[in-house]
């Protein structure tokens, strides 16, 4: 794992201390040092009972430092620590009823998922409007509703409630912290957000 990917940065604040540094300053970011290994492990249960659908997901991610930091930090650690060993969960679980019975063309859906504090997924590419759910530390609610308008057409109307335990969901750089206390490189974190949506998905 290195200390980021290739692109483009733009920085309003210095990354170290969230102070001002005038003119924002676009830069590009080239990773600069290699900084470990994550292992990840997980299971998937799936089980149909009637017009019900339940899921459940177990996930283990395991930080595996070498010692070397960036002034960005290491894994798990913020700058200028000595990078150690961490482990994180994340569970998730799910049920879906049909509606009506046996026809499937209408389902409501409530999932849970739950992430400790130094959990990662490398779910950064996902385009989800705020955040992937799935990389959060903290609790995530959604309830969701779907109806099949035709073979391949879809519409879904969606709530998701984040709720958020420690900074860095999502990243796998710098020290975890409780959302009270001093932020992650100087920058804060919301510790609640919520999302509504409404879509029409098609199928080729």
């Amino acid at each position: 794992m290195t200390d980021g990917f290739n692109g483009l940065m733009v920085l309003p604040n210095n990354p170290l201390t969230g102070d001002p540094v005038g003119a924002p300053v676009v830069m590009r970011y080239t990773p600069s040092a290699n900084l470990g290994a994550i292992n990840l492990y997980g299971v998937v249960l799936q089980r149909k009972l009637s017009n019900f659908d339940l899921y459940g997901s177990a996930n283990w991610s395991s930080l595996r430092p070498n010692g070397l930091t960036t002034p960005f930090g290491g894994l798990g650690s913020d700058p200028f620590e000595t990078p150690v060993n961490h482990e994180g969960q994340m569970y998730y679980a799910g049920v879906r009823f049909s509606v009506p019975q046996n026809d499937g063309r209408t389902k409501l859906g409530f999932e849970f998922n739950h992430g400790t504090r130094y959990w990662f997924n490398f779910a950064n590419a996902e385009d989800d409007i705020i955040a992937p759910k799935t990389n959060t530390r903290g609790n995530v609610f959604e309830t969701y509703l779907t109806h099949r308008i035709a073979d391949h057409f879809m519409f879904k109307a969606d709530f998701i409630r984040y709720n958020y335990d420690w900074s860095g969901s999502g990243w796998h750089i710098g020290a975890p912290k409780r959302l009270d206390s001093n932020p992650i490189l100087g920058f804060p974190g919301y510790d609640t957000a919520n999302m509504f949506t409404m879509g029409l998905t098609a199928d080729f």
